[in-house]
């Protein structure tokens, strides 16, 4: 079974919707949220591609896309490894992890990833640490990779930590062993918590949940 960011998040969250979501494929409702961050995101890759321009609320966007474009950035970037740590295509069925970047540039050994994010400040540092050991997994001449996260809506960049590749193998310790409970668990016991309340596995929707 393969492995994204995403999935390891809700497992983090609540094994059973992991369970429900991952393993028996349920569906939830992607919601307007979701949507209009899917809308947001495209917006943003065509205005740094030359695609189009960013509508006027948020224009004040405008200097920085000119400089991503300047660093020769791509958007929406396929990545994926096998459970050896090499890379492989992104629809290879024997993919171990995989996802997509945002946005990322490389330059003179140093690579630079971001994720453009719609709504309020959240932690997404666990996302973007993954990235990195993904990105010196994938591109042995990257010595360095910076982070950062893009609030669209609140027109504020946020840098996160950077990483060398001498630390690359305890990083590969840290994505392993979280992907080895995922699957070393065969029982995928539900976690309640305050997202409760927004889940629609929840009892009280109709789902399967006894929470």
């Amino acid at each position: 079974m393969g492995f994204s960011h995403s999935s390891i998040k809700t497992y983090e969250q609540c094994p059973y919707k992991y369970k429900l979501t991952r393993i028996e494929h349920r569906k939830e409702p992607s919601g307007d949220a979701a949507e209009r961050g899917k809308l947001i995101h495209a917006e943003f890759e065509h205005a740094i591609m030359g695609l189009g321009m960013l509508p006027s609320q948020h224009a004040y966007w405008l200097d920085y896309i000119q400089q991503l474009t300047a660093k020769h950035t791509q958007c929406e970037v396929e990545f994926a490894i096998t459970r050896e740590w090499l890379p492989c295509d992104f629809k290879d069925p024997q993919h171990w992890i995989r996802g997509i970047y945002d946005a990322v540039w490389h330059n003179d050994g140093h690579a630079h990833v971001l994720d453009w994010k719609s709504g309020k400040e959240r932690d997404y540092s666990d996302q973007l640490k993954l990235y990195a050991v993904i990105i010196m997994v994938c591109n042995p001449e990257i010595h360095t990779v910076s982070t950062e996260i893009c609030y669209t809506d609140l027109n504020k960049q946020v840098p996160h930590a950077s990483y060398k590749r001498s630390e690359l193998e305890s990083l590969k310790e840290w994505l392993l062993s979280r992907v080895t409970k995922i699957e070393s668990d065969d029982i995928f016991a539900p976690k309640p918590g305050p997202s409760c309340k927004w889940c629609h596995f929840r009892k009280d929707n109709g789902g399967p949940c006894q929470w």
